[in-house]
């Protein structure tokens, strides 16, 4: 209970980078309408915000162009992630976004091909920020694969930046290889440190994206870097769904600050335009997500109702209850007793 309250305390939002992050996955060539359909979605799920691509390209400026225009006064805000560059800043400034997310890094051979001294690019940093805070941007800087450098490199950076007064520092599993108790650790040493609000930024390499956003939720981060369908660059980020799901598990009454039935016909959407099946494990899948076939189970549902083997009822987002019957291990059901079943299941 403490952790659940402590969980739901530090919860501040959700940033999703479906049109950011999820534009990195290699079947998504998302079309301008495909773009705005997506958007429509996410503005209907209510993230709190929608992060997009560099306006340095022409093609990334007219699609937040045209997603701002499209927003129609909703209080989801726009975010331009954006290298620690000064052109990067202004094209974003001049696309009306609400705010910036600038990369940092703090690799040494990247540096040195940037022909900039640490010393340097940190001089650049401080003169973005004040361009984006002269302009009443929110501003959130980032360092790359926080969890694969070394820590006093990365709090440089985010030192620098909470003493220049950004909203927010996000750290990044680039690589997707941290672990929960480390993402704990590390988000608390952050904490102590830190006034600005932590998102984090979860790849899902090893599988642990979803768990690891929880743990930082706990240990004190207050905003989570999302996508739809999880996907993302290689095995992608942490699903939109599942973590709506996992804070509604511990306060329904996240149902009413996010549209969770939307989320089944939002994510089928981005498997359809992408070409690739629902993964099974997502609950948001209309074939698996809410499958019955093992006897056992069925004969319990059956007897007490889905509750035995159900987390949540699948209409609170957007799916349905599929029961396999009579397949080698589900055993016979009477076609009367199916129907009365699902009348009361409904």
């Amino acid at each position: 209970m403490k952790t659940s309250r402590q969980i739901l305390a530090n919860f501040r939002g959700i940033i999703d980078s479906t049109l950011r992050e999820g534009f990195q996955f290699s079947k998504a060539n998302f079309s301008l309408a495909e773009q705005k359909k997506i958007f429509s979605f996410l503005l209907g799920i209510g993230v709190d915000y929608v992060e997009v691509g560099n306006p340095a390209k022409l093609e990334v400026r007219d699609m937040i162009v045209g997603l701002v225009a499209a927003r129609n006064g909703g209080r989801t805000r726009i975010l331009s992630h954006v290298r620690n560059h000064e052109q990067d800043v202004l094209k974003a400034i001049e696309c009306g976004v609400d705010g910036v997310n600038i990369l940092c890094t703090v690799d040494g051979e990247r540096l040195a091909a940037m022909s900039r001294t640490p010393a340097e690019y940190r001089d650049v940093l401080v003169r973005n920020i004040g361009a984006a805070k002269a302009r009443g941007l929110e501003i959130r800087v980032g360092v790359e694969d926080f969890f694969g450098q070394a820590p006093d490199k990365s709090l440089e950076i985010y030192g620098l930046a909470d003493a220049q007064g950004v909203d927010r520092i996000a750290i990044a599993d680039t690589r997707g290889r941290a672990l929960s108790w480390e993402v704990a650790r590390r988000i608390r040493g952050l904490r102590r440190r830190i006034r600005a609000s932590i998102e984090v930024h979860f790849h899902n390499d090893l599988g642990h994206a979803v768990s690891n956003a929880v743990a930082a939720l706990q240990a004190g981060a207050s905003f989570v870097s999302t996508s739809l369908l999880g996907i993302g660059e290689r095995t992608g980020i942490t699903p939109l769904s599942s973590l709506l799901v996992n804070l509604y598990m511990l306060n329904p009454g996240m149902g009413a600050r996010y549209d969770l039935s939307l989320l089944t016909e939002a994510e089928t959407y981005i498997s359809e335009i992408c070409g690739i099946e629902m993964p099974p494990h997502l609950m948001t899948n209309p074939t698996n997500g809410f499958a019955h076939k093992a006897g056992i189970h069925l004969d319990a549902m059956f007897k007490f109702g889905p509750q035995k083997y159900e987390p949540l009822s699948p209409g609170l987002i957007g799916n349905k209850r599929t029961l396999i019957l009579n397949s080698l291990i589900s055993g016979k059901r009477q076609p009367a007793e199916v129907r009365a079943f699902m009348e009361k299941y409904s």
